[in-house]
C-alpha cells in the first residue's frame, strides 16, 4: 500500500503538495494525519479540485510499503505514521522546504523554497505533467499562504516563477484572494485583542523580540492566521505567540530576520517549521512555565547581533600628527587604504582621507603636517558596541572610518563603511541563501556538522582541541585557506592551516603541549609548525597583513586581523575561514565572496594588483583553474594578460619560477596546464623557443597513453610524471638555448645534468630506430639501460612506433634487474685483476652475456672472466 501524507493541522501548502504528489504516485492514498486548518476545510467543501482522501482508520499501517511525506520531515509531526519513518520495510520519500535537520531516507528532495508546492511544481514541470485550472488555483494558494503572498524573506525566485506559471495555466486569483483575505471571526478576534494587549518587547543578544500571550477555555481555529494579522498590523520583525486553549498551549512564531530562527525554537518544544514560520503544541506546562522556558531558550538560540569587535580591523594602520602629507600618502598607497586615523601618542585625534592628501600634494603642500590637514570632528566607538550603533555615523554623518577605542581612549582598531555594508548584506542574504556544498539546501550558520562528516575523526578532534585552547587563552582562532575551500567542495584535505588573532607562537606551544608533540617556530613571520607524535602536522600563524616593496619581491608581513590575513591570499576561493572559537564557533567567515565564486566555479583575485605584486599567482591561477575545472573570471584574466604583457614574470627568481612549473606539472592533468600556459604565452619566460613547433606539443599529448602503458609494464621504479613532461618541454631546444633556459630556472646541477643526458640518449636511440633493422637483445638492453625510466616513457611518446614499444616491453619483462652481474669489483680484485677502466669493460661483457643467455650463474661468470680477461 502507498500513502501520501503531511503534517498535523494541514495548511494550503500541505494540501497542494499532496495533490501534486498524487500526480507522481497515482496509486497512493491521500491521508491527512489529523485535522486541517479551517480555511483548508472550507476549500475542500467546495470540491474543486476533487480530492479523494482515505481515512486514517481505513489504513492498515502494517501494509504500508511506501510512505510519501510532504511539507515536513519530522516524524513527530505526522501523527500515527511516525513509526513508519524508522521501519526498514517501508520506503520513505520526502518533499520538503524545511532544511533544518538531517534526512536519512531512500529519497529526499529538500530545497530552499518558500513553499513545498514550489518544489513539486518544478518536478511536474520537468516531467511535463498537465494541470487543470482548479489544480493550479490550489497550488497558487499553497505558495501564497506559505510566502504571505510572495513577500516574506523566505520567498525565492523559484516561488515567483512557479506562481507565474500556474497563473498562466489558469489559476483563479479571485478565488485565491478570497481565501487569503478571510476576516477574523468573533472567537479569533477575542484572541487577537488579548494578544495585542499583552504585547511585550524583549531585547535578546541585541535583537528585539516580541512576545504575546492569550488564553481561552475552548478551542479556536487557525491561530496562525491570527498571529499573522498581528505581525502585519504591528510590523513585527519577530514574534512568539503563546496561546492556551483549554489544557494545551500552542506556540506560533514568525520571523523576518536571520538572527531569529523560529524553527529551532519550535523544535525545543517538540514542534517544527522553518526559519521564518514555525509552530508547536506544548503539553504539561502552564502558560507561565512555557513563557519562562521560551525566554530562557531565546538567550541560547537567538544569534547575537554583530558587535564592533567582531567586524573591526585590528591592529589599525594609523599616522601620527607630525607625519608629513607625503608620508601619509605613502602609507595609504602601501596598505591600499582610503582613510587613516591620526594619532597623538596612541589616541586618535583626527581622520585624513586620500582625497585630502591628493589635493594637498596637488597644491604643493606635501611637506605639511598631517595635523594641519586632518578632520578633527569625528566620532569613535567601543569594541562591545553593537555594529548598528555606528550606522548613523556612516550614513548621516558620512564618516568613512570609525576608530575603535578602549576605555582609556587608545586606538585598538577601525571599522570602515565596507565592513558595515558587508554585515548588513549578510543579514539580508542569510535567510534566503542556499549552500549547495552541503548536499542539501539550507541557511548556513555553522559548518560543524559538515566538518564532522567529511573529516577523519582524529582530525576533527584536533579541531575541537584547537577551539578549546583558543577559548581558554581568549584568542580568536580560525582554520583557513585550502582546507576550507576543499571542505566546501567535498574534496578530501586533512591538512589544517590555523590563523590566530593575537600571538600565534604561544598558541602553537600550548597546542603541542596538549598533544605531547613538538613545535618549530619562525619568530620573524610569527609562524609555527606543530608536529604530533604520529607525525601529523598543523601550521599555525599569527594573523598578518603583507605588502610588496616591488613586483616579484617576497612579501613584507605585519601583524593584523583575520580579515587582513585573508585579504593577502591569492584568490577569493582561498580567502575563506572557519572560526573555531567563541559564540560563532565553526561558522564560515567569507569577506570576499569566495563561497559564491566556488558555486560559480570561477577564479577571481582580491585586488587589481594581485598578479603584479606576485607573478607566481599567474601559475597558481592556472593550477586551480585546471584542478577544479573552474574558469578564470574575465577581470582576473585581463589582469593576468596585463601582467604578462609587462613581462613581470622576469622579476621572479629562477627557483620560484621552477617550483611553480613543477607544481603545475604535478597536477592530475598536466597537459591541460601546459595548454593553458601556452595560450597565455607563459613559456616565453623560460625560453622563447620552447614548444614552438606543433610536433613538440603532439609528443606531450601522447604521454597520457604512454603512462597507461607504464603502469602496466614497469613494476620497479615508477616514473615521476612531472619530470617526463619537464623533459618534453626542454627536448627540442638547441644545446645553447637549453643551457640558457636551465640557468633561467636555476636548476640544480644534478637535474640539469640528468636532463642533458636524457636528451642525448633519447636522440641517439631515435637515430638507431631505422625501419629495416631489428634490434637484438644487446641493442635492446643497451638502449634502455642507459635511460632513466622517465626518459623511456618520453622516448616511446617521441617515437610513436609499435617496434619501440615492443622493445621496451622486452626490456622491462626480461632484462631490467636481471642483467646485473653476480660478480663485483671486489670479486675481480680477488681474481687477480688490477682496478682500473678494465673493470667497466668486464662488467659490460658480463651484462651482455647474461642478456644473450650465455651465462646465468656466478660460476659461469667466473669462467667467462678467466677466459676473456685473465688469459695472457
Amino acid at each position: 500500500m502507498q500513502v501520501i501524507t503531511t503534517h498535523l493541522n494541514a495548511d494550503f501548502d500541505c494540501l497542494a503538495s499532496m495533490m501534486a504528489a498524487k500526480k507522481l504516485y497515482p496509486e497512493a492514498h491521500l491521508v491527512l494525519p489529523g485535522s486541517a486548518e479551517g480555511l483548508v476545510e472550507e476549500f475542500l467543501k467546495e470540491g474543486s479540485p476533487l480530492l479523494e482522501f482515505t481515512r486514517i482508520k481505513d489504513v492498515p499501517l502494517d501494509q504500508v510499503r511506501l510512505l510519501v511525506v510532504v511539507d515536513t520531515h519530522a516524524p513527530e509531526r505526522i501523527g500515527v505514521f511516525a513509526p513508519l519513518m524508522d521501519d526498514t520495510s517501508v520506503e520513505v520519500h520526502i518533499y520538503d522546504h524545511h532544511p533544518e535537520s538531517e534526512i536519512k531516507v531512500e529519497q529526499a528532495v529538500i530545497k530552499k523554497r518558500g513553499a513545498s508546492t514550489t518544489i513539486l511544481h518544478e518536478i511536474l514541470l520537468e516531467k511535463n505533467v498537465s494541470l487543470s485550472p482548479e489544480e493550479c488555483t490550489l497550488m497558487v494558494l499553497g505558495i501564497y499562504q506559505d510566502t504571505h503572498s510572495l513577500i516574506t524573506v523566505s520567498t525565492t525566485s523559484e516561488d515567483l516563477i512557479a506562481a507565474s506559471d500556474l497563473v498562466k495555466r489558469g489559476a483563479d486569483l479571485s478565488r485565491v484572494s478570497s481565501f487569503m483575505r478571510q476576516r477574523l471571526n468573533s472567537e479569533q478576534l477575542d484572541i487577537f485583542n488579548e494578544l495585542v494587549s499583552s504585547l511585550e518587547s524583549h531585547v535578546v543578544n541585541g535583537v528585539e523580540i516580541t512576545l504575546v500571550t492569550a488564553s481561552s477555555d475552548h478551542f479556536v481555529r487557525d491561530l496562525a492566521y491570527v498571529v499573522q494579522n498581528i505581525v502585519d498590523m504591528e510590523n513585527l520583525a519577530s514574534v512568539f505567540a503563546l496561546v492556551r486553549l483549554d489544557k494545551r498551549i500552542y506556540l506560533i512564531a514568525r520571523s523576518s530576520i536571520a538572527e531569529v530562527n523560529v524553527g529551532e525554537m519550535a523544535q525545543v518544544f517538540g514542534g517544527g517549521g522553518h526559519g521564518s514560520a514555525a509552530s508547536a503544541t506544548i503539553k504539561e506546562l502552564t502558560l507561565a512555565q512555557a513563557k519562562e522556558k521560551l525566554l530562557g531558550e531565546l538567550e541560547r538560540l537567538v544569534q547575537p547581533l554583530s558587535r564592533i569587535k567582531d567586524i573591526m580591523h585590528a591592529p589599525a594602520i594609523a599616522a601620527d600628527v607630525d607625519d608629513t602629507i607625503e608620508s601619509v600618502e605613502n602609507k595609504l598607497t602601501l596598505y591600499n587604504l582610503n582613510t587613516l586615523p591620526i594619532l597623538s601618542g596612541d589616541k586618535p585625534v583626527g581622520l585624513i582621507t586620500r582625497q585630502i592628501v591628493e589635493k594637498a600634494i596637488h597644491h604643493a603642500m606635501g611637506k605639511d603636517r598631517a595635523e594641519d590637514m586632518m578632520i578633527s570632528r569625528f566620532a569613535v566607538t567601543s569594541p562591545d558596541a553593537y555594529f548598528k550603533s555606528v550606522i548613523p555615523l556612516v550614513i548621516e554623518e558620512k564618516q568613512k572610518l570609525i576608530p575603535v577605542v578602549d576605555p582609556e581612549n587608545k586606538l585598538i582598531g577601525v571599522v570602515s563603511r565596507g565592513d558595515l555594508l558587508r554585515v548588513l548584506h549578510d543579514g539580508l542574504e542569510q535567510g534566503a541563501r542556499s549552500v549547495s556544498f552541503h548536499g542539501r539546501a539550507g541557511t548556513q550558520k555553522s559548518l560543524k556538522s559538515l566538518i564532522k562528516e567529511r573529516l577523519d575523526k582524529d582530525v576533527f578532534k584536533h579541531l575541537e582541541c584547537i577551539a578549546q585552547i583558543g577559548d581558554r587563552l581568549n584568542v580568536s582562532v580560525y582554520a583557513v585557506g585550502g582546507f576550507v575551500r576543499d571542505l566546501l567542495l567535498n574534496i578530501p584535505n586533512q591538512d589544517i592551516d590555523v590563523v590566530v588573532e593575537g600571538e600565534g607562537i604561544p598558541f602553537a606551544s600550548c597546542l603541542a603541549e596538549e598533544f605531547g608533540g613538538r613545535v618549530t617556530s619562525h619568530e620573524k613571520f610569527g609562524t609555527s609548525v606543530v608536529i604530533f607524535p604520529d607525525g601529523y602536522r598543523i601550521d599555525v600563524a599569527t594573523a598578518r597583513m603583507e605588502y610588496y616593496k616591488h613586483p616579484g619581491a617576497l612579501p613584507t608581513v605585519e601583524r593584523s586581523s583575520v580579515k587582513s590575513d585573508l585579504f593577502r591570499r591569492d584568490f577569493t576561493v582561498n580567502s575563506m575561514a572557519v572560526k573555531l572559537t567563541g559564540i560563532n564557533a565553526f561558522c564560515l567567515i567569507d569577506f570576499f565572496n569566495g563561497e559564491r565564486d566556488l558555486r560559480n566555479r570561477e577564479i577571481h583575485v582580491l585586488h587589481s594588483l594581485s598578479f603584479i605584486e606576485d607573478p607566481c599567482r599567474l601559475f597558481r591561477a592556472i593550477r586551480f583553474e585546471q584542478r577544479f575545472g573552474f574558469k578564470m573570471g574575465k577581470q582576473a584574466e585581463a589582469f593576468m594578460r596585463n601582467t604578462i604583457k609587462k613581462r613581470l614574470v622576469d622579476s621572479l627568481s629562477g627557483t620560484r619560477l621552477f617550483n611553480e612549473i613543477k607544481l603545475l606539472l604535478n597536477e592530475k592533468s598536466p597537459m591541460n596546464c601546459i595548454r593553458r600556459m601556452q595560450e597565455l604565452n607563459l613559456f616565453q619566460f623560460i625560453s622563447p623557443e620552447m614548444l614552438l613547433a606543433p610536433k613538440d606539443l603532439e609528443v606531450l599529448e601522447r604521454l597520457e597513453s604512454v603512462f597507461s602503458w607504464a603502469d602496466r609494464v614497469i613494476t620497479a621504479d615508477k616514473p615521476d610524471v612531472w619530470y617526463v613532461y619537464f623533459l618534453g618541454l626542454f627536448y627540442s631546444l638547441k644545446e645553447d638555448v637549453f643551457l640558457k633556459a636551465a640557468d633561467r630556472l636555476h636548476l640544480p646541477t644534478r637535474m640539469k645534468n640528468s636532463l642533458q643526458v636524457d636528451r642525448i640518449h633519447c636522440r641517439e636511440n631515435l637515430e638507431l630506430l631505422v625501419p629495416d633493422k631489428e634490434w637484438g637483445p644487446k641493442e635492446i638492453y643497451h638502449a634502455f639501460a642507459n635511460l632513466s625510466v622517465e626518459a623511456v616513457v618520453f622516448l616511446i611518446a617521441l617515437s610513436s612506433t609499435d617496434r619501440l614499444n615492443q622493445y621496451a616491453n622486452i626490456y622491462f619483462s626480461q632484462y631490467q634487474g636481471k642483467a646485473e652481474p653476480a660478480l663485483t669489483g671486489d670479486d675481480l680484485v680477488e681474481m687477480g685483476m688490477e682496478p682500473g677502466p678494465v673493470f667497466q669493460s668486464v662488467l659490460n661483457a658480463l651484462r651482455e652475456a647474461r642478456v644473450m643467455g650465455s651465462v646465468s650463474t656466478r660460476e659461469e661468470e667466473v669462467a667467462l672472466v678467466e677466459e676473456q680477461f685473465l688469459k695472457s
